[in-house]
């Protein structure tokens, strides 16, 4: 939906609600010369699972922040656990260690290839792009319910989604996940399955994805060696990814600070394996936790005078605020976002 122009030139352009997506999102533009010159990206359902929690039993977590999102809950049940072990000053064992960050990683991979090939990529393949010399390809492998590779990913998905099963139980909203580790052990037998599994999908994304073995993606260092990939790489659909990304510069779209924050994932014995810390201005640091703030200052919600550190932060929504434009807080390290 278009707004009428303001008496600058500048035209205002409302997005959504998006229903792609997990939860609802809408987007305000203000477009000048062809270009964004501002952007209001706003969350116009008010969830509040803060608040929900407030006052309950503290394991009552393990029930209810996974509930946060359908697509990603087992990093919210991880997260709940997290929570709880710290708490209670529990370390998991090593086993229960190695199966939750089974859990997190299939069901982050799954995202992956969900986001990808249903929900990005079909893009690409719709006529406005026809005369794009990648079009053809595009449009045989990602079309919306006809794409080839979409089927064949969306099928490894669901292959990998055996993991949780195995070991979960059920997903999405798994009870597995416990600050201790898990509930059910793997044995012998499920450790097979797990195997049979792993490499059924593995086998997918070197055929189809990548058209290469794994290694051979987790060994590329730079975008040199991107460009490399792109210009006589095997095909596959990463390959052609590349190509549509550099054709429609897509790496130069929406761009903000560069900057960026880690808080580490998949917990091992001396560490995690994805490691901490930030990376701003070309220079990796660390992360000073006591520096983290909400900003309320554009949210509909109380006590947004001054940006909170998390465990001091509002979650009242202000029913009489007239100013704020959306229910989510933003989030700040040192002041910058």
């Amino acid at each position: 939906m278009r707004d009428a122009s303001a008496k600058d030139g500048t035209a205002r352009l409302i997005v959504g609600p998006f229903n792609r997506v997990e939860g609802d999102l809408e987007v305000r533009l203000e477009v000048a010369d062809g270009a964004v010159r501002a952007a209001f990206v706003s969350s116009p359902l008010f969830r509040g699972f803060e608040r929900i929690l407030e006052g309950r039993d503290p394991f009552d977590a393990l029930v209810i922040a996974p509930r946060i999102c359908g697509i990603c809950s087992v990093s919210q049940s991880q997260a709940a656990a997290l929570a709880l072990a710290q708490w209670q000053g529990l370390a998991p064992t090593a086993n229960g260690r190695i199966a939750t960050n089974l859990l997190v990683a299939a069901e982050n991979v799954a995202d992956h290839l969900t986001h990808f090939h249903l929900f990005f990529m079909p893009d690409f393949a719709r006529a406005a792009y026809a005369d794009r010399p990648w079009f053809a390809a595009a449009e045989a492998r990602f079309k919306a319910g006809r794409g080839t590779s979409a089927r064949r990913l969306i099928e490894a998905r669901a292959t990998l989604m055996h993991i949780l099963g195995l070991l979960a139980g059920r997903w999405p909203h798994t009870l597995a996940i416990q600050p201790g580790g898990v509930t059910r052990r793997a044995e012998p037998r499920d450790q097979m399955r797990l195997l049979a599994t792993l490499g059924a999908v593995r086998a997918t994304l070197e055929q189809t994805l990548y058209g290469a073995p794994l290694e051979r993606i987790s060994a590329l260092a730079d975008p040199q060696e991107l460009d490399a990939w792109r210009a006589s790489g095997p095909d596959g659909d990463f390959r052609l990814f590349l190509e549509i990304a550099a054709d429609l510069d897509l790496a130069g779209l929406g761009r903000a600070y560069d900057r960026f924050l880690s808080f580490g994932a998949y917990p091992g014995e001396e560490g995690p394996h994805y490691s901490t810390g930030t990376f701003a201005d070309g220079v990796l640091g660390s992360v000073d936790e006591a520096a983290i703030a909400e900003d309320h200052t554009f949210a509909r919600m109380e006590d947004r005078a001054a940006p909170h550190h998390p465990f001091a932060g509002s979650t009242i929504p202000d029913g009489f605020d007239e100013t704020g434009y959306t229910w989510c807080k933003a989030p700040r390290l040192a002041g910058q976002p």
